[in-house]
């Protein structure tokens, strides 16, 4: 559409326009320019700019800085250098990755090493250090920054002045370049700075020859890729010799810009020769070498940091760097566009359409360009003004349909028929398989055209309000109209509903695609299916969709153009779990502003005939080369930054011992891809702390918290913008010392302590039990004393006063009294019971004060042994008094054990041994026929001599085993616990309290 017609429609659907991109000038129109100024933290003045094997960028100003890609960091001198102060004037990226620093105020020269600088003792220092640079032999050469012939060259550890050895000419070094093959080129400049010089000391001599190339004061000099030397000065930039080292046959040069002496050079990679002005910016001269070079300014009205430009550098990447009075800048190869010979029109919109021979067509501003494959926009036509839809003409080239005339174009060939019928406005047109041209009104029923002329849609076609239209691959029309979308293939017309505000329309190689404000939709064989917003939300509110023979699929969205590829598009449309990898573009990557409004209908995108990719934008339009466009293939540097912990950070710290009680760090990385910094993506891990890889995205810190002691490994891994990883990464190993209180001497204390308390509370825990049986005990033994007073004062004394009263009777008897004798004997009997009564009753009464041993010769001596037995009792440790329960007990178990040895063993000697310990212990040995070892365990059935011995000892708490003796006979051991066995002692408070719960 064009004209106030567009305007109109755009204004229906109008929302605010996002800030544009600044659209770059001639010359640059390829390249992406980024900027870091104060705002984004860059220090101010910086002169001197490199880049280190490690990736970082290196700025000299002020002070010493470096950068990641996102942030600046100053790297100061230690606490304790002597040379603080000092101002860094040259800087020099060693191939082994060292930085070399030169200084000013007689500072000499440093390296940055293991995270600080350190001083590398140049003698006799002049004020202040020129140009550095290290020949293939890695030898520095440093020379001053003075009138002077001082030059100084650091070969194997050792400084040597070899200025005047080699005869260096007289003047301030402006230049200083060192090519592969070991010659050393140097440029000159003469007390006034009115004259200068060129000098070269070529490989095996010893002495500089000047050149007889004229050269004015502050020559600069560079080597571009083919090894050719440079030279810039007050005249303008040339090339004074060849890649050969001879003049070159063909004179290259570019004339001075006012106010500007002299311009540092570097070459990028593709040849093209950047300079610096230090006062009107830079100029960038693609393909200097060839043989129609231009050169192209860039300044601070272009979006330059300052106009003050010092130094210029190409990185590892192939970006260009700029060292401003202000800040920084990058250039790199943008992945899109801008067609700057395309005007913007943001009013009434541009219009597209590609042509069948491949050409493209844009309108823009009331004016037709074509482009041709491989061409640039040419403007063909100069159009009146009204409202416009443009199409592809399926014979060829394309049509442009106006209210008053109707445009065939092939090429620039142009043929003119009448307009369609009333005054409407035309939205777009679409040309069918059948040759009718299809004309969408706004608000009106579909017009068409063949070569019968303009003719109305009638029936269910005609109550149809169309809003845009494609032709489809099928050879008919689709078109929308909220909410519904319809299909026209030849007079089937197919109309489906339900459907959001359609942003786009377009037509695939083989599909239909619609995208509303709930995905993107495929039309395939009559059947649709839709990609939900759920899956894939960056596919909602599409503005276009084109798929190339590249078997890619281009879809651009309000903000950012996507490249899939469409056999993955395909997959995810026929499987729900399938994803869809995708790569962005966005303002990174050169597009400088988003695409057209919805408000503007038609196509928006197009493939030409030599492959580009052409879209439409609020700048007018642009473009993708795919041909061009190369995966940044290399994996991105990884270094670990800084560990912070504590107030006190480490900087690139390599293993670490961190103090006692560290609890929380945080560790800073990078990774130093530095053409799109900003799409640097993360993983981490920190061994025994993780269980796998975190996923930081761009995150750049790892805080960790409630670390204990122990040893730590760090690892990052990191992939730069195209997604391509450094899997080997880096790491960083550290140890936390333990505090007293986590080492392990204070571990053992402590458990030293808990089993000191487990002691304890067992100690006082048996104290308890026992103090609990020898109450129960006592009871029993308070009950066996009452029944022996009853017996002894009931039944023996009835007994006895029985037996007395016989023998008065026996008495009264005559001598020879038939049952006399029968009394007496039975008086004798009752004698014997009584006695043996008195003995019952006393073993009813407690051992009070008897001991153990004293108890178990009684039971002896009460056994009856044979006088060839020989018995044997040995005391082991201090005696002390058994608890009466403890006494009673053992005295029963020992002599139910001797009574066994007396009656079974057949021994011919006996042991018995008492044991005072900790624990009492009685061993009760004989040396007789032994005992089964089963009737040890289990005991003679109807025999209960074994069984009560071991509830006894159980009863004690305590354990007793049978067994029989490793040689002969067998051996009997009891042991009870101390706290049961012996005699009770006064019981602290707490025992008390225990033994109360």
């Amino acid at each position: 559409m064009a004209g106030s017609a567009r305007a109109l429609l755009a204004a229906c659907l109008l929302a605010p326009i996002p800030l544009q991109a600044q659209v770059s000038p001639p010359g640059f129109g390829g390249l992406k320019h980024v900027r870091w100024g104060p705002d984004e933290g860059a220090p101010n003045g910086v002169f001197r700019i490199t880049q280190t094997r490690d990736g970082y960028i290196w700025l000299a100003g002020d002070a010493l800085y470096r950068f990641d890609g996102i942030s600046f960091e100053r790297i100061d001198w230690p606490a304790d250098a002597a040379r603080r102060r000092v101002e860094p004037t040259g800087l020099l990226a060693g191939r082994d990755g060292t930085l070399w620093v030169g200084l000013g105020g007689n500072g000499g020269v440093a390296m940055y090493r293991g995270g600080r600088l350190v001083d590398m003792h140049l003698p006799a220092p002049p004020a202040s250090i020129g140009p550095m640079a290290q020949a293939p032999d890695g030898s520095i050469w440093v020379a001053s920054g003075r009138f002077d012939t001082q030059l100084r060259r650091l070969r194997g550890g050792k400084w040597e002045s070899i200025g005047e050895k080699l005869g260096r000419p007289e003047g301030a070094v402006m230049g200083l370049v060192i090519a592969p093959d070991s010659g050393v080129w140097i440029a000159l400049t003469h007390q006034g700075g009115n004259s200068g010089a060129l000098a070269y000391l070529a490989p095996g001599t010893t002495r500089f020859q000047l050149l007889p190339d004229r050269v004015s004061g502050r020559p600069r000099i560079a080597l571009d890729p083919s090894g050719a030397l440079w030279v810039s000065d007050g005249t303008g930039t040339r090339m004074v010799r060849d890649g050969h080292g001879r003049a070159p046959a063909r004179a290259i040069q570019f004339p001075s810009a006012p106010n500007v002496r002299s311009a540092t050079l570097s070459f990028d990679r593709q040849g093209g020769l950047w300079r610096t002005t230090a006062a009107i910016g830079i100029s960038y001269i693609p393909s200097a070498a060839g043989a129609r070079a231009t050169a192209y300014p860039f300044d601070a009205a272009n979006g330059l940091t300052s106009d003050f430009s010092y130094e210029s550098f190409v990185d590892r990447e192939g970006s260009v760097w700029i060292a401003t009075e202000t800040g920084i800048d990058q250039f790199r190869r943008a992945s899109a566009t801008q067609e700057l010979a395309i005007p913007a029109d943001p009013v009434h919109g541009l219009a597209l359409a590609g042509a069948s021979d491949g050409s493209v067509y844009i309108e823009s501003n009331d004016t037709l360009f074509r482009i041709a494959p491989g061409g640039a926009p040419r403007p063909i036509l100069k159009l009146d003004g009204s409202n416009l839809s443009m199409c592809r003409a399926r014979a060829g080239g394309i049509w442009i349909v106006q209210n008053a005339r109707t445009l065939h174009i092939v090429g620039e060939h142009i043929e003119t028929a009448p307009g369609f019928p009333g005054q409407g406005t035309s939205t777009y047109c679409a040309e069918d398989g059948q040759g009718r041209l299809w004309v969408a009104i706004f608000g009106e029923p579909l017009v068409w055209r063949d070569v019968g002329g303009w003719h109305h849609a009638t029936g269910a076609l005609a109550q149809q309000r169309v809003w845009d239209m494609i032709a489809t691959p099928a050879g008919g029309i689709a078109f929308t109209g909220r909410p519904d979308f319809t299909t026209l293939e030849g007079d089937r017309l197919t109309l489906r509903k339900g459907f959001g505000t359609a942003t786009m329309l377009a037509a695939g190689t083989r599909d239909i695609f619609l995208s509303d404000d709930r995905g993107l939709v495929r039309l395939r064989d009559g059947k649709l299916t839709r990609l939900d917003q759920s899956r894939f939300p960056w596919l909602i509110w599409l503005r276009s969709l084109v798929q190339t023979a590249r078997g890619e699929t281009w879809l651009v969205a309000r903000t950012g153009i996507s490249r899939v590829a469409t056999a993955d598009l395909d997959r995810a449309f026929q499987d729900p779990d399938a994803p869809l990898p995708r790569t962005l573009f966005n303002s990174q990557d050169g597009l400088v502003s988003a695409a057209q409004h919805a408000g503007f209908a038609g196509l928006q995108s197009t493939v030409a005939g030599d492959g580009r990719v052409w879209f439409l934008n609020r700048q007018g339009a642009g473009y993708f080369d795919p041909a061009t466009l190369k995966q940044n293939a290399l994996p991105p540097p990884v270094t670990i930054r800084s560990l912070t912990s504590g107030g006190r950070s480490w900087r690139d710290p390599g293993s670490l011992t961190l103090p006692p009680g560290t609890r929380a760090l945080d560790i800073a990385y990078a990774g130093l891809s530095l053409a799109v910094p900003q799409r640097v993506h993360f993983r981490y891990r920190l061994d025994g702390v993780d269980d796998g890889w975190v996923d930081a995205g761009t995150r750049r810190v790892a805080s960790y918290a409630n670390l204990g002691p122990g040893s730590y490994r760090f690892h990052v891994i990191a992939a730069n913008n195209d997604g391509v990883w450094n899997r080997s990464g880096a790491e960083i190993g550290f140890e936390i010392r333990p505090t007293f209180v986590q080492s392990w001497p204070f571990r053992l204390l402590c458990a030293a302590a808990l089993l000191a308390l487990l002691w304890l509370a067992y100690s006082m825990r048996m104290r308890v039990v026992a103090s609990r049986i020898r109450l129960r005990m006592a009871e029993r033994f308070e009950e066996r004393e009452r029944i022996a007073r009853e017996l002894h004062d009931t039944l023996l004394q009835a007994i006895q006063s029985l037996t007395l009263r016989f023998q008065l009777a026996v008495d009264d008897l005559p001598a020879k009294q038939p049952g006399r004798p029968a009394l007496l004997q039975a008086i004798d009997t009752a004698d014997r019971v009584i006695a043996e009564g008195r003995d019952r009753v006393l073993d009813l009464r407690s051992r009070q004060a008897a001991d153990i041993e004293q108890v178990i010769r009684e039971l002896i001596a009460r056994q009856g042994f044979g006088p060839d037995v020989e018995i044997c009792v040995a005391i082991n440790g201090t005696p002390r008094a058994l608890d009466t329960l403890a006494l009673e007990e053992t005295g029963r178990i020992a002599g139910e054990a001797l009574f066994n040895i007396w009656r079974h063993a057949c021994a011919r000697r006996v042991e018995v041994e008492i044991d005072y310990g900790a624990s009492f212990a009685l061993r009760i040995a004989d040396d007789g026929v032994g005992i089964d070892p089963e009737l040890a365990a289990r005991g003679r059935t109807g025999h209960y001599g074994l069984a009560g011995m071991r509830e006894r000892a159980r009863r004690l708490r305590g354990s007793l085993v049978i067994r029989p003796s490793a040689d002969q006979g067998t051996e009997l051991l009891l042991t009870v616990p101390g706290g049961i066995a012996y005699k009770a002692e006064k019981r602290s408070l707490l025992a008390r309290l225990w033994s109360r719960g």
